[in-house]
């Protein structure tokens, strides 16, 4: 009786022994398809003078790499991450539109509404483990004349997503313009040409202020510093012999004595869009020299 309760005993702890490795044994391993999206940079800003050209063009190059054991099939797309669609500055100027392409299929992949549009057919890309594709992703903008200077970027969720909706691989990648400090200058109204210049008709010259039919125009992304110069040191010389007439011009509000180069500064950073009228102010003409008096007069801007 004593060697059979022994042997129970024994047969139980055997057979607990058994439940549990059944219980605890691991399951079988699953396939998946794992994408790692690998771009060349996380980040793209691209350099833009509006002033100089219209639009902004940049790419990325991307490396998508299926890093699981299963067939990967799936097409490009972005999602933002709960900001308003556009460019945008830290000073909170306007937002600038811009357009993403999947390169290689000619997509629009742009997120527009928060994420791209999904569209029924188009290129795919189909991915067995451990291969990879090289990918390319355009972004381009139309920034217009009238942005301030300084950076505008976005940050998004590049991702590869199943006809199905789900998601394969996302990679966060930060994108915008950088406006440059710029500049232009001219002059607008009643000008001609004259030894491959812009040229102005006085008139008869006579002592006083005259109010001259043009206007000097700045656009610039920022502020700016006008610099004036004049050949003859602010003095209208005859054409055929050394007689003079003195003058000083204002551009709006600033008087310009150009004895030796002078100008004035703008200190901003918005865009600027500014009107100079000009105005002229004849020194003595009594007792000169009849004939044509004239001195050439250079208008630079430089942006701040």
């Amino acid at each position: 009786m004593t060697v059979s309760h022994k042997t129970t005993a024994r047969r139980t702890y055997l057979c607990a022994a058994a439940i549990g490795a059944a219980l605890f044994a691991p399951a079988a391993a699953q396939a998946a398809c794992m994408l790692s999206i690998e771009p060349a940079q996380g980040e793209l800003v691209i350099r833009h003078n509006p002033l100089e050209s219209d639009g902004a063009r940049g790419q990325v190059e991307i490396n998508v790499v299926n890093r699981g054991d299963s067939l990967c099939v799936g097409k490009f797309s972005a999602s933002l991450r709960g900001e308003q669609f556009g460019f945008r500055s830290e000073q909170g100027l306007q937002s600038i539109p811009y357009q993403l392409i999947d390169e290689k299929g000619g997509v629009d992949i742009t997120p527009r509404a928060g994420r791209s549009l999904q569209r029924q057919g188009g290129r795919v890309i189909r991915l067995m483990p451990g291969e990879r594709s090289l990918e390319l992703v355009t972004i381009a903008a139309l920034p217009d004349t009238s942005l301030s200077q300084g950076r505008y970027a976005q940050t998004l969720d590049l991702n590869v997503v199943s006809d199905d909706d789900m998601l394969l691989g996302s990679r966060q990648l930060t994108l915008g313009i950088d406006i440059v400090a710029a500049a232009l200058i001219g002059l607008k109204g009643q000008v001609g040409r004259a030894r491959g210049a812009a040229s102005v008709d006085l008139g008869e010259l006579e002592k006083g202020s005259k109010d001259l039919p043009i206007t000097l125009y700045v656009i610039s992304t920022g502020g700016y510093r006008v610099s004036v110069s004049s050949e003859n040191r602010g003095r209208l010389k005859h054409q055929n012999a050394t007689w003079y007439v003195d003058y000083r011009l204002r551009l709006g509000r600033y008087d310009l004595d150009l004895a030796s180069p002078d100008g004035f500064e703008i200190v901003s950073n918005r865009a600027r869009f500014d009107n100079y009228p000009v105005r002229i102010d004849i020194g003595e003409t009594a007792g000169k020299r009849a004939g044509k008096y004239m001195d050439t007069v250079t208008f630079t801007v430089a942006a701040l």
